[in-house]
């Protein structure tokens, strides 16, 4: 696989402007990008930024869709005759969105479709793909390159990925949500701002480090805290009065359900 390969990233709102920085710490990259508010990506350095999306494509070997959803299709009815001309591999991150809706526009044109999150920032990423109808074994190859150099790939099949969404895509909310409750409750204690949000974030961060070290089930790391008639059973027994389980288990759901519902208004 040759040197400098030349991406481009279409859309520099929170994970676009996330996954193009980490990348372009690699070095082994040359990224442009492009996005209709002209003031994104300011001052940013060693990336290209492009006039519009058509000399984006033009330019690149590999497109990366960072949009909103509800902006897809509007953007492929005005750009798909730049892909099927020029051809570059498309790599589409665009949370509920088919490879067979993309191929309805840009006829065989090679894709892969991406689910990665937010934690790309600081290349922890947990990212779920799968191939396009016309894309290549090299399609992939690439596509693995790229998003495993920012954390950790997966490959499954399409139908997955929007169980992928609503388990690691909206993950980090899920995570930040319970950690914002947690430093409320230790700014009630008395615990200043900044002593309280590194309490917090470095407990978390800690645990992830042990869990993900070990091989030992979650119920098992749980057990292994939560001594007989100490302080965390004590806390653990009211979570499983008040059925904590079960409200993440409904929330969790939901992001499934509204996944599907993206996917649904996409034919």
């Amino acid at each position: 696989m040759k040197k400098n390969i030349k991406i481009g990233i279409i859309g520099w709102g929170n994970m676009g402007s996330s996954l193009g920085l980490a990348l372009q710490e690699e070095k082994k990259w040359q990224i442009y990008f492009y996005d209709k508010d002209k003031k994104k990506g300011r001052g940013v350095k060693y990336s290209h930024i492009c006039k519009n999306a058509k000399e984006l494509i033009e330019k690149v070997e590999v497109v990366i869709l960072a949009i909103k959803p509800q902006d897809i299709r509007g953007f492929l009815q005005g750009n798909s005759e730049y892909f099927n001309e020029f051809k570059p591999l498309l790599i589409t991150i665009a949370a509920g969105i088919s490879t067979t809706f993309f191929q309805k526009y840009l006829k065989d044109a090679r894709m892969i479709r991406v689910m990665p999150n937010l934690a790309i920032g600081v290349k922890q990423s947990v990212s779920f793909l799968c191939k396009g109808k016309f894309a290549k074994d090299s399609d992939l190859k690439m596509t693995k390159k790229i998003f495993s150099s920012v954390g950790e790939v997966f490959q499954v099949k399409e139908s997955f990925l929007d169980k992928a969404t609503s388990i690691t895509g909206s993950g980090p909310g899920y995570i930040y949500y319970i950690m914002e409750c947690v430093y409320k409750l230790a700014l009630k204690l008395g615990f200043a701002k900044e002593t309280a949000k590194r309490m917090v974030t470095s407990t978390f961060l800690g645990a992830a480090k042990l869990a993900k070290q070990s091989r030992k089930d979650f119920e098992v790391l749980v057990k292994e805290v939560a001594s007989s008639g100490g302080t965390t059973e004590a806390a653990l027994n009211v979570f499983k009065e008040k059925n904590i389980a079960e409200i993440i288990e409904e929330g969790v759901a939901a992001a499934y359900k509204k996944a599907k519902e993206i996917a649904g208004s996409y034919h």
